[in-house]
């Protein structure tokens, strides 16, 4: 019975292994997408954008794909987790996507136009993903009971969904926002200090309204 048991492990895990590597990732983690986003940027902005200016913002635009813009929008707009039977059909369709893409008779800026719609479509279909799985990871009364996958999107991991901290539902909110704009710079320090500034500033005022009325009553 261990050496079956063995077995079937080891079957269960070269069937895994041969698995497209895309379907264990949120989009920027598939490989297949972020090739067919390389082949748009370096084979069709080149052969069909003759404007430079529309041709570095096409470029711009797909090497951000290629890169962090969707993990970024996962963490910044979101606690970064979705849910993955949701991401697995998006990656299906964003492959067909950019294929078709590649095959486009668009010049110019109908060609930018037409990256620009697929960025915003792609986004918002990663939306509602991010979107499933947050809203049912803070409903209290029943987060425990989720039986379904999500996934990291920053570290391409494939997990159990779970219940969100209250930090991860509402407070947390701010901080991720104020990843689109640079390091955070706030310090509860800085509260404490206007508190004092103001309450001195009272106490000043205080003191000349006493002032004047003492010297008129004089």
């Amino acid at each position: 019975m261990l050496v079956l048991s063995t077995l079937l492990q080891l079957s269960v895990l070269q069937l895994l292994a041969l698995l497209p590597k895309g379907l264990w990732g949120c989009l920027q983690c598939d490989e297949k997408f972020k090739e067919n986003l390389a082949k748009l940027r370096t084979g069709l902005v080149q052969r069909q954008i003759h404007d430079s200016r529309l041709k570095a913002r096409a470029e711009a635009l797909l090497q951000g794909l290629e890169g962090d813009f969707f993990s970024h929008y996962a963490t910044s707009q979101f606690a970064g987790f979705a849910v993955k039977s949701m991401v697995d059909e998006l990656v299906g369709d964003v492959r067909s996507r950019t294929e078709d893409l590649a095959k486009s008779t668009l010049t110019d800026q109908a060609l930018l136009d037409a990256l620009v719609e697929f960025r915003k479509k792609t986004t918002m279909k990663l939306k509602v993903a991010l979107k499933e799985h947050q809203t049912k990871a803070c409903d209290r009364a029943n987060c425990d009971w989720l039986q379904y996958s999500v996934l990291d999107c920053v570290g391409c991991k494939d997990i159990n969904a779970v219940c969100y901290t209250i930090r991860q539902c509402f407070v947390d909110s701010q901080d991720r926002l104020s990843l689109r704009y640079g390091p955070e710079q706030w310090d509860p320090k800085i509260a404490q200090n206007g508190v004092a500034v103001v309450l001195c500033m009272g106490g000043v005022l205080f003191l000349v309204i006493i002032g004047v009325e003492f010297d008129q009553s004089a």
